[in-house]
């Protein structure tokens, strides 16, 4: 199982934006010594209480020169707000500056804020990723190409670099409407899945991936990845406590800030239901907060049930840990977590 940090660059309480620069990329750093697999950079747009990170690809750049081992992965550029020329040329910068290390996540968002600040119509979202998706594939596959679509024409473009691997670097498409599980599975994209969406209907929706997966005749076993919230420390009562305000601040964040702009009714009832679910309720459905025995169970259960093949934890959900205590959680995981899934 591939062991990923999720990073937001988070803004925490009384840090400069410099300051956020600086604490996140100590992280990643300090991550990479102690043996995580790989690191997954969000991307945010118009939020100056959550994040400076409206920039991944810049971003994973300064990662790749950073660090020498630990894989760099976006999740997710938002495409539907991108030129896909413009994209395929920077990824695949950043796969020639890594040396093969980049992971190239991709998807929609569900929140409308990002769309109305670049003035790009949300009913628009789903074509628009579909385009560009079709076109970044074509622009690293083929010397030359043409494309005509609804959003995006291009004639006899030549799109330098090519990137480093070969024929371009993995793509995974983050997944939370029930249709797009299919319509994702027919193409044979690895996906992200979210904990936030319950272990029975992942079931239900993993089950038509898997079916459209087949039938479009890609073989081998699928992969999937389960983005979730973590933190282990070394009791069950500190692994509870230390992250209950960061945890609760996230959620109110998504009641108060993030429920008004999302982009459809499931999401915003998701939102709402986590919203008005006790910290209780949290710690046994949303998050995999514990010891190391109790984190390795979990995954265990979400192995057998899910088959995930690699997991994107989100180390300092709500942003508010220190740093400190985000660096101890990702040691515990390192030593005693991961090695048990090797």
């Amino acid at each position: 199982m591939n062991f990923g940090m999720f990073t937001d660059f988070h803004v925490r309480e009384h840090l400069s934006q410099a300051e956020a620069f600086d604490e996140s990329f100590r992280q990643v750093e300090e991550a990479e010594k102690l043996g995580i697999d790989s690191v997954w950079l969000s991307e945010h747009h118009f939020s100056p209480e959550r994040s400076v990170l409206a920039s991944p690809l810049v971003i994973a750049s300064s990662l790749a020169t950073r660090t020498q081992r630990v894989r760099i992965g976006l999740a997710v550029q938002v495409l539907p707000l991108t030129n896909p020329l413009r994209v395929a040329e920077e990824a695949a910068t950043v796969d020639h500056i890594s040396k093969g290390r980049f992971d190239f996540g991709v998807g929609r968002s569900g929140l409308t804020r990002y769309y109305q600040g670049y003035n790009v119509p949300y009913v628009e979202s789903r074509s628009r990723f579909m385009e560009a998706l079709e076109i970044l594939t074509m622009a690293w596959k083929q010397e030359q190409f043409s494309y005509t679509g609804d959003h995006f024409s291009f004639q006899n473009v030549t799109v330098v670099p090519k990137p480093y691997q070969q024929p371009h670097p993995p793509i995974r498409v983050a997944l939370a409407s029930a249709e797009t599980f299919a319509l994702i599975g027919r193409l044979g994209y690895a996906i992200f899945i979210s904990a936030n969406t319950s272990i029975p209907q992942l079931q239900e929706r993993l089950a038509l991936y898997r079916q459209a997966r087949a039938e479009a005749g890609h073989t081998g076993p699928a992969d999937i990845a389960l983005r979730i919230p973590a933190y282990v420390a070394e009791t069950a009562q500190h692994a509870h406590d230390e992250p209950e305000l960061s945890t609760m601040h996230a959620i109110r964040y998504a009641a108060t800030e993030l429920m008004a702009t999302a982009a459809n009714p499931e999401v915003a009832a998701r939102m709402e239901r986590t919203a008005n679910t006790p910290y209780d309720d949290i710690l046994k459905q949303r998050v995999l907060y514990g010891t190391p025995e109790a984190v390795v169970d979990r995954l265990q259960m979400y192995q057998d049930t899910l088959g995930i093949t690699g997991v994107v934890l989100e180390m300092n959900y709500g942003g508010r840990l220190p740093y400190e205590r985000v660096i101890n959680s990702v040691r515990l995981l390192t030593e005693h977590v991961a090695p048990r899934f090797k």
